[in-house]
């Protein structure tokens, strides 16, 4: 897998290629960015790159040399992963006797750290002093989802590339045409995943959706409820294993309403199996309101990443639902 074969971030490739191209990868770079967006697959293509025999500023994935590398078989290229939920003291000391040696038949070594944020604090400090003396042919590639819990030193060392989400439709188009989904379930996934190839293929179709018809069940019960009932909902849904995942639900949801109030075809639903069901709630209050609502949702779904209480912001927000119909 060379960079063409990673979707997305044309821009990142095309400097990372760049800079192998004319031997000017810098000694510590740091590859930040969601989770299952393809980080670690740019910092192995990279590192592949710098043994590869063609010398072009990608990874052939042909040659004797990717082709071992491919299989962790060459000594140039060197993957660092947790070991368990680390990355330990002996991992880095075993890594940093390499860092300061010279290559074994390529031009340069590539040392890839997956998940750099879970380095140990000792092991944090032992990756520092290489960094601090680099090799001039070593690399260093940190990969994160997390890069403010690394080292401020560490970080100071580095460069910095960001790697953002995938589009949905360019996503869409990958889990449609390359792992064989409908066109409906690849909107679906591109959509829910938030952009990260990895959660739209560990996705689970079926757990989304016994989910979603729950969420879609308390949207049409809210016009009944009063507030004890709506109170014991929002205790319920404050408990749901995945939150972020049934308020991301939530939204698209409130989003198919909106689109259909509108007047738009059945064909632009994201839920496109309970078309009917969103189509009598688009008839109703919450047609006019449901843009606004899905909105709330997001800034409720951001409150909790910042720790805000999982029950009252529930409470708040199937408060806010029921407003169109009390109104």
């Amino acid at each position: 897998m060379g960079f063409a074969e990673i979707l997305g971030h044309d821009r990142v490739k095309a400097i990372l290629s760049a800079a192998l191209r004319h031997g000017r990868l810098p000694p510590a770079l740091l590859l930040s960015g969601p989770e299952g967006v393809g980080k670690k697959a740019l910092a192995l293509v990279a590192a592949r790159a710098l043994v590869c025999q063609r010398a072009d500023g990608d990874a052939c994935d042909q040659c004797g040399r990717c082709t071992r590398a491919l299989r962790g078989l060459h000594p140039d290229v060197v993957l660092v992963e947790p070991d368990g939920a680390t990355i330990k003291i002996d991992q880095v000391r075993d890594v940093a006797r390499e860092i300061g040696s010279r290559p074994f038949e390529a031009r340069a070594r590539g040392f890839v750290i997956d998940e750099a944020h879970l380095l140990t604090e000792q092991a944090a400090n032992a990756l520092l002093k290489c960094l601090e003396e680099p090799c001039t042919t070593s690399h260093v590639l940190l990969v994160s989802a997390a890069p403010q819990a690394l080292l401020p030193t560490i970080r100071s060392r580095c460069q910095t590339l960001r790697l953002g989400s995938l589009p949905p439709a360019l996503l869409a188009e990958h889990l449609e045409t390359r792992h064989g989904l409908s066109h409906d379930e690849a909107r679906l996934r591109a959509v829910l995943s938030g952009g990260s190839l990895g959660a739209a293929l560990a996705f689970e179709p079926e757990a989304y959706r016994g989910l979603r018809d729950g969420l879609l069940a308390l949207l049409e019960a809210l016009p009944r409820q009063g507030p004890l009932e709506r109170m014991e909902a929002a205790e319920r849904l404050a408990d749901v294993e995945d939150l972020a995942l049934a308020l991301t639900a939530l939204r698209t949801l409130l989003r198919d309403v909106t689109a259909l109030a509108a007047g738009a075809a059945d064909a632009v639903a994201l839920n496109a199996d309970v078309v009917p069901r969103l189509r009598a709630l688009a008839s109703g209050p919450l047609g006019r309101e449901a843009g606004g609502l899905a909105a709330a949702v997001g800034e409720t779904r951001e409150a909790l990443r910042t720790n805000a209480n999982p029950r009252l912001s529930m409470d708040v927000l199937l408060d806010t639902l029921a407003a169109p119909a009390t109104a």
